[in-house]
C-alpha cells in the first residue's frame, strides 16, 4: 500500500513539473514569436498592429548598468551610484491615462501651492512654469537632483501631471577623500547613430584607469506603446538585463585617511601653505593607507584648480631628507666611518675661498664634528665632504637607479613623474652632483621618496612598491578577479646597513638638539629625517619660500609604517608638522596592530507600515529585529516613517518614526549619513546645513535641545 502511494506521489510530482516546464517554454516562445511577428502566440492578437492603430509605435529603451562601487579597505563606501530624480509637469490636455483620466496638471494653483514648500521655492515661481503654453515644463535647478525622499513626498500628493525622470549619478560619500587618486566618474551623454545614450564614465584617477573594470554592460528593452506613450499589455518584445560593473576595494583605510585629512587641513590653515602632500604606507606590504593633497577637490563638485596629483606627479627639491641615501651608500660600501670628523660650516667646492656650500645655520657650522653628528644636525657640508672623499660616484648613482629615482612609471595604471637629475648633462661643473646629495638641484616626487624610505623598514634591504588597489571583485558572484600584491625590489642594502641607518634616523628624532627632535613621541619610537629645500623659479629660487619635508618610519625596532610629508610656503613650523605626523602614525599603527574584529552576524528585515500604529507597538517590533529607533516628537501615534514601508534594512540600521506630538528634541547625529539627516529635517520641520561631505561628527545644537519650526542646524561631516 505504501509503495502504491509513493508511486502516485511521484507521478503527481512529474505532472506538476511537466506543466511548469510547458508554461516556461510557452512564455519564451511567446516572446520570440511576439518579437518576430508582433502577434501574441496564444490569442493571436496582433499587438504591433494594435499599437499602430492607436497611433503608437515600437520603442527601445537602454537599461543602464550599475557602475561598480569603490570601497575603502575597512569596507566604507567611497564611490557609488545613486539615483536622483528630475521633476517635470505635463501641461497638454491631450495626455490621458489608459483609463482616459487626466495625466496632465489639472489645478495649476493647487499644484504650485503644494509643491512650493517641498521644493523650497516660492509658489509664484512654480506657477510661472505651469502657466507656460507648452506640452511639458521642467523646474530648473530646484527640480533637478531630487532625492528619493523628496520624490516620495511629491508622489504622496497624488497630483496628476507630475512625472519624474530617474537619473543615476556618481556620489562620493566622503567628498575630498584621496580625491586625486580615486578621481571621479561623470554622467555623459553620447550620440551614436542618432541615438542618445547616457553613461557614467571615469574621467580621472582610478575611476578612469579602471573604467573598463568598473563599468557594467547595459541591457536593452524593446516594447510597444500606444499614442499616449503607455506600454501596451504584453507589449514587451524583448529584454536583455544589464550586467553590473565590478567592485573595487582600496588599500586606503577610512579612519587613517580621515585623520590625515583633518591634520592636513589644520597644517594648511595654521601655516597658510600653498601646497602640501602626505602619504602613509604599510612598510611590509606597500599598501597605501592614506594620501592627502592640498589644494584638493570634492569629486561631487569637481571644483578642480590644478589637475596635477601632488603625491604622484609634483617633483620638488625636498632638502635634507635625501641625505639618508648618501649615508646609506657610504655605509653599504664600507667606505664611511661615522666617527670620522670633518670641518663643518662652509665647503669651498671650486678650490677657492669664494664658491661655497654653507650649513643651514648661516654657514657657522658646529666646528669639527663627526659624520654621525653631521647627520643629526643635517649638515650640508658633511654631504659635500663625503661625496668628494668617501662615496664612490659610480656606486652611488647605481643606488639612485636601483631606488627608482629620476624615472617615471605607473602605480595601479596611474602615471608617476620622473623628477629631474640636475647633475646629468652638466659639463665642467660638479656643483649639481654635490647639491643633489642634500636634496637640492635635483627633484623627486613624494611617491619616490616614500618608496625609497621603505628600504630602511625591511631587514633584507629591499624596497617595497606602493599600491592603491587591494582587489577587484565581481559584484554578482563575489569572485576576486584582480588581487593587488606586494612587490619587492632587489636587495639594495645589507642588513647591517639598514640597522645603522635606523640608528641614525632614530638619533635625528630622539636626541635633543637634533633637527627632528620636535617629532619625538613618548609612546612610539618614531625615526626619520627632516628637510628644507628652496623652490625653483625661472632664473633662480624664490625668496623666503621653501619646501619643508619629513620622511619617517615607526616603530624603530620593526617599522610597520612609512610616512612622507612636504609642504610649501613662506611659513614653517616643525611643531605643527610634527602634530600631523604623530597623529597619523599613531592612528595607522593602531589600525595595523588592532586585533581582527569578529564580524557580527547581520540579518535583514523588510519594514512594514507603522502608520497610525502606537509608538510603543512600532518601537517594540523594531527593537525585536535589532533596529535602532528614533522617535520624532512626544506623541503616542506614528504619522510617518523613514525608511518607507517595504524597504529592506539590515540589523542595527536607524528607523525614524514621526509621532503626532509637537515637542521635538535634538538627537545626537554622530555617525549619521546626509540622507538620514535630511529625512530627520523633513520630519522635524527644521533646516540642516552641511560643512563637508560624509558622516556627521559635529553639530551646533546640543542633544536634548527643544527644536523650533524652521530652526537652522549646522553639522560638520567627514
Amino acid at each position: 500500500m505504501a509503495t502504491i502511494k509513493q508511486k502516485n506521489n511521484n507521478q503527481s510530482a512529474k505532472i506538476v513539473l511537466c506543466v511548469f516546464a510547458f508554461i516556461i517554454i510557452l512564455m519564451v516562445l511567446n516572446v520570440i514569436y511576439l518579437g518576430a511577428t508582433g502577434k501574441h502566440l496564444v490569442s493571436g492578437a496582433n499587438i504591433k498592429e494594435y499599437a499602430e492603430n492607436r497611433g503608437g509605435q515600437q520603442k527601445e529603451e537602454t537599461l543602464y548598468a550599475k557602475r561598480g562601487t569603490i570601497y575603502s579597505s575597512d569596507k566604507q563606501v567611497i564611490a557609488s551610484d545613486v539615483k536622483k530624480y528630475k521633476l517635470y509637469a505635463i501641461l497638454s490636455e491631450t495626455r490621458l491615462t489608459v483609463d482616459k483620466e487626466p495625466a496632465y496638471v489639472v489645478d495649476k494653483e493647487e499644484t504650485a501651492k503644494k509643491l512650493a514648500p517641498i521644493l523650497g521655492v516660492d509658489k509664484a515661481k512654480i506657477l510661472e512654469q505651469l502657466n507656460k503654453k507648452t506640452y511639458q515644463v521642467e523646474f530648473g535647478s530646484y527640480g533637478n537632483n531630487l532625492s528619493s525622499l523628496v520624490k516620495d513626498k511629491i508622489d504622496a500628493l497624488g497630483l496628476p501631471g507630475l512625472e519624474f525622470e530617474e537619473i543615476t549619478t556618481r556620489n562620493y560619500r566622503y567628498g575630498d577623500f584621496a580625491s586625486y587618486e580615486v578621481g571621479y566618474a561623470q554622467l555623459l551623454t553620447n550620440e551614436i547613430n542618432g541615438k542618445t545614450t547616457k553613461s557614467i564614465i571615469g574621467q580621472m584617477g582610478l575611476e578612469k584607469a579602471f573604467d573598463d573594470e568598473l563599468s557594467g554592460k547595459d541591457g536593452k528593452k524593446v516594447y510597444l506603446v500606444d499614442n499616449n506613450n503607455y506600454t501596451l499589455p504584453n507589449g514587451v518584445l524583448s529584454e536583455t538585463a544589464p550586467v553590473a560593473g565590478n567592485d573595487m576595494y582600496l588599500t586606503i583605510d577610512a579612519d587613517v585617511q580621515t585623520e590625515l585629512d583633518l591634520q592636513m587641513k589644520q597644517l594648511v590653515e595654521k601655516l597658510k601653505s600653498e601646497k602640501a602632500t602626505c602619504a602613509v604606507m604599510e612598510a611590509k606590504t606597500g599598501k597605501i593607507l592614506a594620501v592627502s593633497n592640498y589644494p584638493s577637490f570634492d569629486p561631487n563638485k569637481r571644483d578642480i584648480d590644478n589637475y596635477v596629483d601632488l603625491f604622484l606627479n609634483e617633483a620638488v627639491e625636498p632638502g635634507s631628507v635625501f641625505k639618508s641615501f648618501v649615508y646609506a651608500n657610504g655605509l653599504n660600501d664600507g667606505r664611511l666611518n661615522l666617527k670620522t670628523k670633518y670641518q663643518s660650516g662652509k665647503f669651498y667646492y671650486n678650490n677657492n675661498k669664494k664658491d661655497s656650500v654653507k650649513d643651514h645655520n648661516g654657514g657657522k657650522g658646529w666646528g669639527t664634528i663627526s659624520y654621525e653628528q653631521g647627520f643629526y644636525y643635517s649638515s650640508n657640508t658633511a654631504i659635500c665632504h663625503m661625496l668628494r672623499t668617501v662615496n664612490d660616484r659610480v656606486s652611488l648613482l647605481q643606488d639612485y637607479e636601483d631606488l627608482g629615482f629620476f624615472k617615471s612609471g605607473t602605480v595601479d595604471k596611474l602615471s608617476t613623474a620622473s623628477g629631474f637629475a640636475g647633475y646629468k648633462g652638466v659639463v665642467g661643473r660638479d656643483i649639481e652632483y654635490l647639491t643633489t646629495g642634500f636634496g637640492q638641484g635635483s627633484s623627486w616626487t613624494a611617491y619616490q621618496l616614500l618608496r625609497a624610505y621603505s628600504v630602511f623598514a625591511n631587514n633584507d634591504g629591499k624596497m617595497v612598491t606602493p599600491y592603491f588597489v587591494d582587489k577587484i571583485v565581481d559584484s554578482s558572484t563575489n569572485e576576486t578577479i584582480y588581487q593587488g600584491k606586494t612587490e619587492y625590489s632587489k636587495q639594495i642594502y645589507t642588513n647591517e646597513t639598514v640597522k645603522k641607518m635606523r640608528d641614525l634616523l632614530s638619533g635625528v628624532i630622539n636626541i635633543k638638539g637634533s633637527t627632528g627632535y620636535s617629532y619625538h613621541m613618548d609612546d612610539i619610537n618614531l625615526i626619520g629625517k627632516t628637510g628644507t629645500g628652496q623652490v625653483a623659479q625661472t632664473g633662480g629660487y624664490k625668496q623666503n619660500f621653501y619646501t619643508n619635508s619629513f620622511a619617517g618610519l615607526a616603530p624603530y625596532d620593526d617599522p610597520q609604517v612609512v610616512i612622507i610629508l612636504w609642504y610649501q610656503g613662506k611659513n614653517a613650523s616643525s611643531k605643527v608638522a610634527a602634530e600631523l605626523v604623530q597623529g597619523v602614525v599613531r592612528t595607522a599603527l593602531n589600525k595595523i596592530n588592532a586585533q581582527p574584529v569578529k564580524e557580527v552576524e547581520t540579518s535583514t528585515f523588510v519594514l512594514d507600515s507603522y502608520m497610525n500604529q502606537s509608538t510603543e507597538f512600532a518601537k517594540s517590533i523594531l527593537t525585536k529585529h535589532q533596529l535602532s529607533t528614533l522617535l520624532i516628537g512626544d506623541g503616542d501615534t506614528v504619522i510617518d516613517q523613514y525608511p518607507k514601508a517595504k524597504t529592506e534594512v539590515s540589523s542595527q540600521s536607524r528607523v525614524f518614526l514621526q509621532t503626532n506630538g509637537t515637542n521635538i528634541t535634538m538627537p545626537s547625529m554622530d555617525g549619521w549619513s546626509r540622507k538620514e539627516a535630511e529625512a530627520f529635517a523633513a520630519m522635524a520641520d527644521v533646516r540642516i546645513t552641511f560643512d563637508g561631505v560624509g558622516t556627521i561628527y559635529k553639530q551646533n545644537v546640543p542633544k536634548g535641545t527643544k527644536l523650533k519650526s524652521n530652526q537652522e542646524i549646522k553639522v560638520q561631516a567627514k
